[in-house]
C-alpha cells in the first residue's frame, strides 16, 4: 500500500507509516541490560529531509526509551539504538 497516495487533510496533524520493527537486547553488564522494541516510521506529512524516525521502548520499564530521526530508515534506527543504550545506562545507574 502506498500511503503517500492517501489524501491527508489539514485536520490530520501527524501521520506515519510503520517501516519496520525489531526487538533488540542491549547489555553493558548484567545489571545494565534491556530488551527494546524498536519501531521505525516514515513521516507521511514530511516529503523530504528527516522523514524517518524511530522509537525504542524497553519492555520491562517503558520509561526507558529513545527516539531519533534521519533521512533514511536505517540511519534513524541506528541513531535510536545509540540513544537507547545511553538511556539504559542512565536508568540503571551506570
Amino acid at each position: 500500500m502506498n500511503w503517500r497516495e492517501v489524501p491527508l487533510t489539514e485536520h490530520m496533524t501527524e501521520a506515519a507509516a510503520v517501516v519496520g520493527e525489531a526487538e533488540v537486547v542491549i547489555e553493558f553488564a548484567p545489571a545494565a541490560r534491556g530488551w527494546f522494541r524498536v519501531s521505525v516510521f516514515e513521516d507521511l506529512k514530511e516529503p523530504r529531509g528527516d522523514r524517518f524516525f524511530a522509537r525504542a521502548v524497553e519492555k520491562e520499564d517503558p520509561q526507558v526509551q529513545a527516539t531519533a530521526s534521519a533521512e533514511t530508515a536505517e540511519d534513524a534506527a541506528a541513531r535510536c539504538l545509540l540513544e537507547a543504550g545511553i538511556s539504559l545506562r542512565r536508568a540503571r545507574g551506570r
